[in-house]
């Protein structure tokens, strides 16, 4: 994958996570990986049970948890 824009991750603040595209995914995905280097930061705004999401075993586990509550997306750029 191409490194994609800064404007399409901020594109994505403030959306429902468990309502993204396959490719707005792939862009979260990205900027969770790698955001540090481009002054990306990447939250998911936790709506979830904190015991459930707390036994997670995973980061694909607690995603699906995170979907099933309606978790919005909050994204935060820094001017470098």
């Amino acid at each position: 994958m191409d490194t994609p824009t800064i404007e399409r991750v901020k594109a994505l603040d403030g959306k429902i996570f468990a309502m993204l595209t396959d490719s707005e995914l792939a862009v979260l995905n990205f900027y969770r990986d790698c955001g540090r280097k481009f002054g990306v930061t990447v939250s998911i705004i936790n709506e979830a049970d904190s015991d459930e999401l707390a036994g997670a075993s995973s980061r694909e586990q607690a995603d699906q948890i995170l979907k099933r509550a309606n978790s919005r997306v909050s994204i935060t750029v820094t001017q470098r």
